[in-house]
């Protein structure tokens, strides 16, 4: 896997949004693609490209992080422009449903994990 792409209409925003939240840099913007570095650890890269349609159905595939800390993590979505939606626990699982800008849904879940080689 080389990345994986978010659509997005206002492509300026989401940059923001998805590089303040992973903690990287932009690593080019060639509209109508944003193109961030990979986050430390990961071989997984996060472009965005901007589409003139907005999101119309329920988001079929979305993304899972791991925090050492749930409040932090979801102050820090908020902060950006994000939302926070409901808590969920499974078992010894414990995450937060959220929402960037446009609404598209990301998990964070409270893990002290290891990074994943993609």
């Amino acid at each position: 896997m080389v990345a994986f792409t978010i659509d997005c209409n206002d492509l300026d925003r989401m940059t923001q949004f998805w590089s303040g939240f992973l903690g990287v840099e932009v690593r080019a913007i060639h509209e109508p693609f944003a193109f961030l570095m990979p986050a430390e650890g990961t071989k997984l890269s996060i472009w965005l490209q901007q589409v003139p349609e907005g999101r119309t159905e329920k988001t079929r595939i979305h993304l899972d992080f791991a925090a050492p800390d749930l409040d932090v993590a979801t102050d820090r979505v908020e902060a950006l422009g994000g939302t926070v939606g409901e808590q969920h626990e499974w078992e010894t699982y414990v995450w937060r449903q959220c929402f960037d800008p446009e609404g598209n849904v990301f998990d964070i879940m409270k893990a002290d994990l290891p990074p994943v080689d993609a």
